[in-house]
């Protein structure tokens, strides 16, 4: 599969290593631009990208940004996305650590719907209950003793049965 992941920090780069493991096509895009992302972007195994360019014929795109920053995405990168294609909401908000108030959230909407709302798109709610180093230190193949698991939550099953099927393959 092609992959985008919009955010270079642990969770987007932990992904990017393991989906690059399994053989899929990965970029991995941030706010600050391919320039600044070469050589991290390198030793994945993934491609440098434009926030754009990242999601261009991507089946699965990852948001693994600070929540404050989902409402400065471009308003029409998500809206172009074949229905197909599965968003996955990796983002936790951290209104005391780094993202500040952000009202709907604090009165209640549940984030993954906040998320959605922004970018106009639904989205696969994944990744967001695991730290960074255990996505990588603890992962394990099906059927071995101790194996974690991750859940994804979401409307659509189609979308729903691609992130699952990523979760069940990098372990």
């Amino acid at each position: 599969m092609n992959i985008g992941i919009l955010g270079a920090g642990a969770v987007g780069m932990s992904l990017a290593r393991l989906f690059v493991q399994q053989g899929h096509q990965v970029s991995v895009a941030n706010s600050r631009g391919p320039e600044s992302l070469a050589i991290l972007a390198a030793d994945s195994g993934a491609s440098a990208a434009s926030i754009a360019d990242a999601l261009t014929a991507a089946d699965v795109v990852v948001i693994a940004i600070p929540t404050k920053a989902i409402p400065l995405l471009p308003k029409t990168l998500f809206t172009r996305l074949p229905e197909r294609v599965a968003v996955i909401d990796a983002c936790n908000y951290h209104p005391e650590l780094r993202d500040g108030p952000i009202a709907s959230i604090d009165n209640g909407a549940v984030e993954s719907q906040w998320v959605a709302q922004q970018i106009g798109c639904p989205v696969i709610k994944a990744f967001n209950s695991i730290l960074a180093t255990h996505l990588v230190e603890k992962a394990a193949a099906r059927g071995a003793k101790g194996r974690i698991a991750l859940s994804a939550a979401g409307d659509s099953p189609s979308t729903k049965a691609i992130v699952l099927g990523l979760i069940d393959a990098i372990g």
